[in-house]
């Protein structure tokens, strides 16, 4: 499953802006999307295709068969790795946005309303 970026909660009048590199962010998550779906698909063709080379025996075949599993393990780890990296970058932008809906709250709301303590310190109910 492809990671996706969250739509950017954008900062009301007066709020601070979330601080997060929405652009560079996304781009990531779209290359890093795309070579785990080319190394998917790379991985996909090529066990349709082991079946195929039944009838090869020797050497050569037993070479083939120890570089073919080394690098489908190798693809299929890195592959999760990207995604993990995708997700990760998602990640950030949900705390980012959560942020500046804190911000944005806070900007809203009016100011509280001033304190209620006695002039000489504590607040005695009566």
């Amino acid at each position: 499953m492809a990671a996706e970026m969250p739509a950017r909660v954008e900062a009301v009048t007066g709020a601070t802006v979330a601080d997060f590199p929405w652009a560079d962010a996304a781009a990531a998550v779209t290359a890093l999307n795309t070579a785990a779906s080319t190394l998917g698909t790379q991985l996909e063709s090529r066990s349709t295709m082991l079946p195929t080379i039944v009838d090869w025996a020797g050497t050569y075949r037993d070479e083939f068969d120890r570089a073919y599993g080394r690098i489908t393990g190798t693809a299929a780890g890195l592959k999760e790795t990207l995604a993990t990296l995708a997700s990760s970058i998602v990640s950030g932008a949900e705390r980012a946005n959560h942020a500046q809906q804190r911000y944005n709250q806070a900007a809203l709301e009016p100011d509280p309303p001033a304190s209620t303590t006695r002039p000489y310190g504590r607040n005695i109910p009566v």
